[in-house]
């Protein structure tokens, strides 16, 4: 049913604000994932019937494309910008800290959407999961990227291993939405950004 297209009426205004209405919809998909996300949650949630929510982004799977794209120029924009970061070590300082941030935006926190998404069955059958999977690999060579030349500038131990280095931080990165949705709380994340950056491999 939910990837049935219905054609949209002409001529009828809409009555909801769609900014709004995709933000709602990002906090049901962080909160409950893809899959377990129901028209009748979307619906309730964003007060339209399913004619009026499928006049307006098609199907779940193109709301959630919608989702996706506000929130990957929105809320999780800070990903690239932190990359101009001088120093490796801010960067990955920012980069945590801005992921609990964003966790706990809310007084219930949620887990990041492309985490989230990524383990979806639903997802997976449509292709957009492996749209996820390419842009998680991308962000993770960005970082290898980075801590390349932080090693070659002299700001990373001779020792240090860029690839080793970007997948120990993608997969933090991973695990902060997890223990957040899991009951850990936002001070115990962010001390734990603190001791990795304690062991981080600065040269001296």
């Amino acid at each position: 049913m939910s990837g049935e297209q219905i054609k949209r009426p002409r001529g009828r205004p809409r009555k909801f604000d769609k900014a709004v209405a995709l933000k709602i919809a990002l906090d049901l998909f962080r909160q409950k994932g893809f899959d377990n996300t129901s028209l009748e949650d979307l619906t309730r949630a964003l007060d339209l019937n399913r004619p009026s929510l499928y006049a307006a982004f098609g199907n779940k799977e193109t709301l959630f494309q919608e989702v996706l794209q506000a929130y990957i120029s929105g809320p999780s924009a800070y990903f690239h910008e932190v990359l101009n970061e001088h120093s490796s070590t801010e960067m990955v300082r920012t980069l945590l800290t801005k992921s609990i941030e964003l966790l706990f935006y809310n007084e219930t926190p949620y887990g990041c959407l492309v985490v989230m998404s990524t383990a979806s069955e639903q997802l997976q059958k449509t292709g957009i999961q492996q749209q996820l999977v390419n842009a998680l690999q991308t962000h993770q060579q960005k970082l290898v990227a980075c801590f390349e030349r932080a090693k070659q500038t002299g700001q990373l131990k001779h020792t240090a291993d860029p690839e080793r280095l970007a997948l120990y931080v993608v997969t933090l990165h991973k695990g902060l939405s997890l223990q957040a949705i899991n009951g850990s709380s936002k001070e115990a994340l962010l001390a734990l950004v603190d001791q990795v950056i304690e062991l981080w491999p600065v040269a001296t």
